[in-house]
């Protein structure tokens, strides 16, 4: 692939755009050309099969139908409208070769690839517009044109495909390894099949052509009349600035969704990208990586997907997504993983060994056995053992504490999550900005709890935090504790995201509360907080 030629072939296509929605039809035509002898002179396996040519295509025969709408007459219309057609047979000829091949939702490396920066990118400055989207509008604009057992024979073979990749969850696959998460236009479906209805009367003489063109059926989709804005749906990205990059995106769908792993306890497989496995067609929740799973692990799953139990999992995650005071699903799974793996680490580390307090000492007899020889992040600690852990973390000095933390990201550098794992080097950040100790619990609100504390490194100046809770809000967690605002507890609060993260295990305070301090909690839940600023981010 030359870098230059792709550029400037990504450029003569995103000029070409901008002249089409200025109205300048004649001169976007006259750029589409230039962009397509480009490709076929310059451009690796612009042929065909290109998703990249059929893009191409598209945005010509676009320009195209501007023409024959807004200035052509006459011959230059029947011209113009031929061209169109030309134009929109040979794109629809590459979208039905790689349907065929089932190859429409899988990207050539020449189609799309990394950059260094880790960004994807491709030959279009529309990224998002290769493939799937691409291939319904062609058959869209197939559709406004007049009926035939061939156009009929189109939109059946687009209504198949459209199920298909609404079946795989619209997940795209990369010749160059991983998957984009795509997505379709609204309702295309049903557009789709009432388009099939009409040519179906036509071709079958239900209806005639005269009462066909009546209706105004052979005009194009609204989205491509000339002067009307775009509503593209942007699921890829693109290099310029225009647009999110892909990573980011697919980035946005983790934290909301997350990476499920295989339901059966055996299998240890997780997915690559979200959506990546299928879910129990019952209960929604349970996720396989094959059918070989599903059936290993019905009998099994069969009680708690009959009894409602799964069902009532994926309502909670779909809560849990609903909430700002909670990190969201994948959110949750990426910290509770990095967390799993900490402990671990810490746990066996040189560090724990050598710290000479009582916390860490409790870990040493009573944790650290419960490891054995399990590999790192493997073994999942009960509440107790979690909250012990943290414990002991927090009980170091600050020097020892740094001093594991990059001990253990040089490890987890090295350790393989997949290139969609958690990122752990959040942990640094931790062993920075944390603050542990106790806390006056003394309001909650829609984006989090109120917490205060006494800062004795900073002569006992009270400060206010807006703390998210992990996997559930902070009020969910203490309404186990029956006692009125304001609550004194013990916990710690450290950054994840921009947000002032709580660590989920907390206990009742372990040191004395001051006068100062205890009479600042009465007056904030009083309503009176004098001014103090919440820190909602460290």
């Amino acid at each position: 692939r030359a870098a230059g030629a792709t550029d400037e072939f990504r450029d003569l296509l995103h000029s070409a755009r901008k002249l089409y929605a200025k109205g300048r039809a004649y001169e976007a035509v006259d750029k589409q050309n230039q962009a397509i002898a480009l490709g076929s002179e310059k451009l690796t396996r612009f042929d065909n099969n290109s998703l990249v040519k059929a893009h191409a295509l598209m945005e010509l025969a676009l320009a195209k139908s501007a023409i024959q709408t807004d200035f052509a007459r006459g011959e230059e219309w029947i011209k113009v409208r031929q061209e169109t057609k030309d134009a929109l047979a040979a794109a629809l000829s590459i979208f039905e070769y790689r349907v065929a091949n089932n190859t429409l939702a899988k990207f050539r490396k020449d189609e799309v690839w990394f950059t260094s920066s880790g960004d994807y990118a491709s030959p279009v400055p529309h990224t998002e517009r290769l493939g799937p989207i691409d291939y319904l509008s062609c058959v869209n604009f197939v559709g406004g044109d007049e009926p035939s057992p061939s156009t009929v024979k189109s939109i059946k073979i687009a209504m198949k495909f459209v199920r298909k990749f609404e079946a795989s969850g619209c997940v795209i696959m990369l010749e160059v390894g991983g998957g984009l998460q795509g997505q379709l236009p609204g309702g295309d479906l049903s557009n789709l099949n009432h388009c099939l209805q009409e040519h179906e009367a036509v071709v079958s003489g239900r209806k005639s052509m005269t009462d066909y063109t009546a209706k105004g059926t052979l005009k194009a989709p609204p989205n491509h009349v000339h002067g009307q804005e775009f509503e593209e749906v942007r699921h890829t990205g693109a290099r310029s600035g225009d647009m999110k990059a892909t990573h980011q995106k697919l980035a946005k769908d983790i934290d909301r969704i997350g990476l499920k792993h295989c339901a059966r306890p055996d299998c240890g497989k997780f997915e690559s990208h979200p959506r990546h496995f299928s879910t129990c067609s019952r209960c929604k929740f349970a996720a396989y990586c094959s059918k070989e799973c599903q059936k290993k692990h019905w009998p099994e799953h069969k009680k708690a997907c009959k009894s409602g139990e799964a069902a009532k999992n994926l309502q909670e995650l779909e809560t849990q997504n609903k909430l700002k005071n909670c990190l969201m699903v994948g959110q949750s799974q990426q910290v509770l993983t990095i967390v799993r793996c900490l402990h671990h680490f810490a746990t066996l580390s040189d560090e724990m060994a050598e710290t000479k307090t009582q916390q860490a000492a409790i870990v040493l007899h009573m944790v650290k056995p419960k490891y054995g020889d399990a590999g790192l992040g493997t073994k999942q600690l009960g509440v107790q053992e979690v909250g012990f852990t943290w414990n002991a973390i927090w009980s170091m000095s600050s020097s020892t504490r740094n001093k594991m933390i990059r001990k253990f990201l040089g490890v987890m550098s090295e350790y393989s999550f997949g290139k969609n794992g958690p990122d752990c080097t959040v942990v640094k950040e931790w062993g920075m900005h944390a603050v542990a100790g106790d806390f006056a619990v003394v309001k909650h609100t829609k984006k989090g709890t109120v917490l205060l504390y006494e800062d004795p490194q900073n002569k006992g100046d009270i400060k206010a935090y807006m703390a998210v809770g992990i996997t559930q809000s902070l009020e969910f967690l203490l309404k186990q504790i029956p006692q009125p605002l304001p609550m004194f507890i013990n916990t710690a609060l450290f950054p994840f995201k921009n947000m002032v993260l709580c660590q989920g295990t907390i206990v009742p305070a372990m040191g004395d509360i001051s006068p100062k301090f205890g009479a600042a909690a009465r007056s904030f839940v009083n309503g009176d907080d004098n001014g103090m600023k919440i820190i909602e981010h460290f």
